[in-house]
């Protein structure tokens, strides 16, 4: 029987999360002379928290086990990215970052065999309070560190970036912590605490605000809409139907709109119609997909630096130094061919089903978590790149998502079964239990 986490683990979690996020040291190590400074201290902070989770994982060897089970798409995928040690452009970069990949996909699934829905969210507050207060204080009382200036030659001067090493990470960032921040301040069971949600989520949107980020500020937007549009998908259908065609039509008619008047609203946002070059990068990805679309360039191994042929080709071609490819589906394409890209879609479609059969089956707001979040990975993967990557708070939820989903559904058919009893489904449950 799985024992109650302690108060020392779920400690040790908010502080791996956090961590995860990339806020503060990236941050402390930049200089005007060299922004991108190597981070020799992010991999040993996770070496040693992937040494503790080993650990936590052996003691609880046996539940561990049958959630690793519920998704072998996130498996088949991970493999693909350790396989690529054998094809890879960079022999020195895949095998340490694959394996490390390997560690923040154990990670994710530790997560969901140890702690119930409503643990996840509330640790995951905690996580993304530390990261919204201390930008706070970066950007009032360390503005040197706290506030754009002579990054990209100055362009984005004034604009906040908090602990993070941009200001558009900060944004997809205080989305992300808007959204939690709002299902745990509609939570149940309500508590005396529920309050400090409520200026997590307001100090988010603040913070979104503030680092002019208005790719942050449609998806914050967007995320709102999805989140009144899912609500209604636990009405009676006679309901859900005539809703649902509703907005498909608002909506409809708000892209014609906005189609036709695209010259004007791209200027309005500050934004091109190839969406800040980005058109551009896509173009010149898949020529080089194209060379090599079954077994991609090996994981972590297309974006690299001038020393590598397939990078500097590319930088030649944009003649900028692009960080990377501003897609997530092309980031993964471009690394792990066809293969992995199957094997994420796959894994992706059905966490997709199981969250709104989740939804369904479900009367709390937190019923409604895990589509959310897949929606909010969904809209940032189109112009940004937060899929499959090492020591990451995105793929740390993406799994996390994955293994919780079939727990959740357990548990809400066993309590279905609960409510009509007999003497099979009682012996059932309590076998299980």
């Amino acid at each position: 029987m799985v024992k109650i986490p302690t108060i020392a683990e779920k400690i040790f979690v908010v502080l791996s999360l956090f961590f995860s996020t990339t806020a503060i040291i990236p941050v402390l190590l930049e200089t005007q002379d060299t922004i991108a400074t190597p981070d020799p201290y992010s991999p040993l902070i996770f070496m040693g928290i992937y040494a503790v989770m080993a650990v936590l994982i052996v003691i609880e060897w046996q539940s561990f086990k049958r959630v690793v089970r519920f998704d072998i798409w996130v498996w088949l995928l991970v493999a693909i990215a350790i396989a690529s040690i054998f094809w890879t452009v960079a022999p020195d970069i895949t095998p340490r970052r694959s394996f490390l990949l390997l560690g923040t996909t154990l990670f994710g699934a530790y997560l969901a065999m140890r702690f119930t829905l409503r643990e996840q969210l509330i640790m995951l507050a905690c996580a993304c309070g530390l990261v919204v207060v201390l930008s706070f204080v970066f950007a009032i009382f360390i503005p040197s560190y706290g506030v754009m200036s002579f990054q990209e030659g100055g362009v984005h001067e004034g604009a906040w970036r908090g602990v993070m090493t941009h200001k558009n990470i900060l944004g997809r960032f205080t989305v992300l912590s808007n959204m939690i921040f709002l299902f745990t301040a509609l939570g149940t069971p309500k508590n005396k605490y529920q309050w400090l949600s409520w200026v997590g989520y307001g100090l988010s949107a603040a913070l979104i605000i503030l680092c002019t980020s208005k790719t942050a500020l449609i998806a914050c937007t967007v995320l709102t809409v999805m989140f009144l549009l899912y609500r209604s998908w636990r009405w009676n259908y006679s309901y859900v139907i005539p809703f649902t065609a509703g907005v498909v039509l608002v909506v409809g008619s708000a892209a014609i709109l906005i189609i036709d008047n695209l010259d004007v609203i791209a200027g309005a946002v500050g934004r091109d119609l190839t969406l800040t070059g980005r058109t551009d990068i896509w173009s010149v990805m898949l020529e080089k997909i194209a060379e090599r679309p079954l077994t991609g360039y090996g994981f972590n191994a297309f974006w690299r630096d001038w020393d590598s042929e397939v990078t500097a080709s590319v930088w030649r071609q944009l003649a900028w130094e692009c960080p990377y490819g501003h897609n997530g589906i092309m980031d993964l394409l471009a690394e792990l061919g066809i293969p992995g890209l199957i094997a994420f879609i796959c894994s992706y479609l059905i966490a997709f089903i199981k969250s709104v059969k989740l939804l369904r089956m479900t009367t709390n707001v937190e019923g409604m978590w895990h589509l959310m979040f897949l929606t909010y990975l969904v809209i940032y993967n189109v112009s940004e790149s937060t899929l499959l990557a090492t020591n990451s708070i995105y793929w740390i939820l993406y799994v996390l998502t994955a293994f919780s989903l079939p727990l959740n559904l357990q548990s809400r058919n066993y309590e279905y079964e609960l409510e009509i009893p007999d003497s099979k489904s009682v012996q059932v449950y309590k076998t299980l239990k």
